[in-house]
């Protein structure tokens, strides 16, 4: 049995709403969590091209969040109140999310860790994933001289990752990327991660992200340290949607690559937004036209 591990949010919910102001008391950056109703279709992206995968595991902060066509017996639904302490929430920080990823119980021992604006475009079987027991991993060095909170986090989370497999410290100018998109991880690399230093990591979760948190690369980074994981070599895309969305249509359509990641990071304007989402509601559609056994 393998899972296919994703977290979820739906900002037009009520209730996730009314939890974001009376936490955070501002107005919300719906930048960082509008939805683009492409939920259904990573769903359908996986069961066409990765029919290995036997279940999904969608983390939501509350039963609101979940889609009423989520077929729950091919679907787990995993609460935040299910494996985040109490003092850990409410939370609206992914990087807080993943980084108590190992304190959920009954996933498979090897699972895929994705984002819902990852999608699966051409076949792939689990050696994509996975060479026997060893995760397929990329890492791609950069300048960490130019920081931003999300760099930062993915930093510390190397150190952090280093600390628990008892190795030094990468040189401190060098941050280690791995690939942006759908990649295998051990549930035991995740629980050792957790046992060895969960109280450190407990001390960078936030309810909105910051410089001291760390991101769910951390159990890829512990992976890399301890040198158990293999050379990754699927294909992938990552594009940043803006007004000017055509290209990342045509990208979808062309499916040049085994896998896409269509990242909303603030460049799409409310006015051209309606309209994207009907143009990848629309190539989707024309994709992936059946309904998968993830849907009820």
């Amino acid at each position: 049995m393998m899972d296919y591990v994703l977290p979820f949010v739906d900002c037009e919910d009520p209730y996730w709403q009314a939890e974001y102001e009376k936490a955070i008391g501002k107005n919300i950056d719906i930048s960082r969590f509008r939805p683009f109703g492409t939920l259904r279709y990573a769903f359908r992206s996986v069961a066409v091209n990765m029919p290995f995968i036997d279940r999904i595991v969608l983390i939501v902060s509350a039963p609101s969040q979940v889609p009423e066509w989520v077929n729950r017996d091919k679907v787990r639904i995993v609460l935040h109140e299910d494996f985040m302490p109490e003092i850990h929430r409410p939370t609206f920080s992914s990087s807080a999310i993943e980084s108590d990823m190992w304190r959920i119980d009954g996933l498979s021992d090897r699972f895929v860790y994705g984002n819902d604006d990852f999608f699966a475009l051409r076949p792939m079987d689990e050696g994509a994933f996975f060479d026997g027991e060893r995760p397929r991993l990329c890492f791609k060095e950069s300048d960490y001289h130019v920081q931003n909170i999300f760099r930062r986090s993915c930093r510390n989370g190397m150190d952090l990752a280093a600390d628990a497999a008892g190795v030094p410290r990468t040189d401190k100018w060098t941050l280690l990327k791995p690939q942006h998109c759908m990649k295998g991880i051990l549930t035991r690399h995740m629980k050792e991660v957790g046992q060895i230093c969960g109280d450190r990591i407990d001390s960078t979760v936030t309810a909105q992200r910051t410089r001291q948190n760390v991101t769910g690369y951390i159990y890829n980074y512990f992976a890399m340290y301890k040198g158990e994981y293999a050379p990754f070599g699927a294909s992938f895309e990552y594009v940043r949607i803006n007004n000017d969305f055509g290209p990342v249509v045509r990208s979808v359509a062309e499916r040049k690559t085994d896998m896409i990641c269509i990242n909303d990071a603030g460049d799409l304007d409310a006015e051209h937004y309606s309209a994207a989402c009907r143009a990848l509601a629309e190539c989707f559609e024309h994709i992936f036209p059946e309904r998968s056994v993830y849907e009820s």
